[in-house]
């Protein structure tokens, strides 16, 4: 999972990635190794390396503030810089992650099937394979092989059966 972060004005790049209970944190080039046990809700244990972290999470309406020995962060998700919006539209299907289109099974004009693989986009070494939500012919594929793509892109525009 790919997540930015706001706190004090400054954003923050975070890669995640859960392998049974352990996560591997990503950020300015180094990988953390952390495993967090919720204590009772919003209260987390976190140990990164020989360190034993205690903090509080609390939600806010836009953000979280974050307790650790002592310190208060004010943090938000913000959206992914780049990040192209479009206005969503029945027809469309905008990616639902990040990554890189490694394969491209149709092309304009074909007429496809519900649930049939448009795309397969890799992301931390794994492949999501993105599917038709119902049947009809491609009008526009955006993304060719080893493009990058971001989360909520428009990756193609489907028109449906009937229509």
């Amino acid at each position: 999972m790919f997540i930015n972060y706001e706190h004090d004005n400054h954003v923050y790049n975070v890669t995640i990635e859960r392998r049974d209970n352990q996560f591997f944190i990503t950020y300015d080039n180094n990988e953390y190794t952390v495993t967090a046990t919720e204590v009772k809700p919003g209260q987390l244990v976190i140990q990164l390396a020989e360190r034993v972290i205690k903090s509080i999470i609390s939600q806010g309406d836009d953000s979280k503030f974050v307790f650790i020995d002592g310190n208060i962060f004010k943090v938000k998700r913000i959206e992914l810089t780049g990040r192209k919006t479009t206005g969503k539209k029945e027809g469309d299907l905008n990616s639902p992650i990040s990554g890189t289109v490694v394969k491209v099974k149709v092309k304009e004009g074909d007429l496809l099937k519900k649930d049939d693989v448009l795309l397969v986009i890799e992301a931390m070494k794994m492949e999501y394979l993105i599917h038709a939500p119902y049947s009809g012919k491609i009008k526009k594929i955006y993304f060719k092989e080893k493009d990058q793509i971001e989360i909520g892109q428009l990756t193609a525009e489907i028109e449906k059966e009937g229509d």
